[in-house]
């Protein structure tokens, strides 16, 4: 037992400096773990975001192809001579109608990817929308030079368009670190 007032301040002194180290070692600690929580949420919605685009892209994709193997169904009957049915064209109507509501997601993606910096994968996606865009126009039930080899050309240029972009969002995912 310290008997001294030196000793009591000794004491004091040690049990202070400890309380000391402790706490700034404990605040610090806290600090790094709250930087490195915050930057790997960030993490974490940078890569939902760009899941998100991808969900996006897939369900355009997966509506126009529907919409392409029905319209080409279409074309391929009007070269022989046949009559459409008036349900096929109903159903190349309701498909045309869901291609063209699907462009809100492309567009969204498009503003999610600027905002995540992927300048380059948005430039690629905008592409593909327009390549979609132009299909959209030539694949009309109303276009009479409409041709099923020309449509089957199409077919190819989209899904190539497709491709290029998700090798561009793969780079971008990768980046990614968690």
């Amino acid at each position: 037992m310290p008997t001294t007032w030196i000793e009591i301040a000794d004491t004091a002194i040690k049990i202070g400096l400890g309380a000391l180290i402790s706490g700034a070692s404990a605040y610090f600690l806290a600090r790094h773990n709250n930087t490195k929580s915050l930057e790997k949420e960030y993490l974490v919605k940078h890569r939902v975001m760009l899941e998100q685009v991808t969900l996006d892209t897939e369900e355009m994709t997966h509506a126009l192809l529907k919409y392409w193997s029905f319209i080409l169904e279409w074309s391929r009957n009007k070269e022989k001579g046949l009559k459409n049915t008036s349900e096929k064209s109903e159903k190349i109507r309701d498909l045309r109608s869901e291609v063209f509501h699907l462009f809100k997601g492309l567009t969204n993606s498009e503003g999610r990817l600027l905002l995540l910096g992927c300048k380059e994968q948005q430039i690629k996606l905008r592409e593909y929308g327009e390549k979609i865009s132009e299909f959209y126009r030539y694949a009309s039930r109303n276009n009479d030079d409409l041709e099923s080899e020309v449509l089957e050309a199409w077919r190819i240029k989209l899904l190539d368009s497709r491709e290029s972009l998700y090798e561009l969002l793969n780079k971008a995912y990768k980046n990614v670190k968690i």
